[in-house]
């Protein structure tokens, strides 16, 4: 199993990815496009990941919902990422927030709401 710092950013990343729109709103400041937001810190931790060290379920779970923002990525699907309404309207969004509970069920971690941090907020 992974520890430290890595881990805690996965879990509190999965967390983010599978919280009410409402709770999403609230992790970045009212300029940011949140969903975009969401997705690169999940691809971030993902860099920082030892898939060797996850069990098979753990790493299937995983790699099912990045497959999913995989799949639901490019200019068809920017509104997805860049309008924060779609974290309420769009249930692509219902989906990423599946996929990521089944992550924190795998990975054995109690729901718990992410903790607010200093993002670097992609501007321009």
């Amino acid at each position: 199993m992974c520890f430290g710092r890595n881990m805690d950013n996965l879990k509190n990343s999965i967390m983010a990815l599978a919280a009410s729109a409402k709770a999403q709103k609230a992790l970045y400041p009212s300029f940011a496009a949140i969903g975009d937001e969401l997705v690169l810190e999940f691809g971030e931790c993902l860099g920082n990941l030892k898939i060797s060290d996850l069990t098979p379920k753990q790493a299937a779970s995983i790699e099912a919902l990045e497959v999913f923002i995989i799949q639901h990525s490019g200019k068809q699907f920017s509104a997805m990422y860049l309008e924060n309404s779609a974290l309420f309207e769009d249930p692509n969004w219902d989906e990423i927030r599946l996929l990521a509970k089944l992550v924190a069920k795998e990975m054995g971690w109690s729901p718990t709401e992410p903790v607010k941090q200093k993002h670097r907020v992609v501007t321009g």
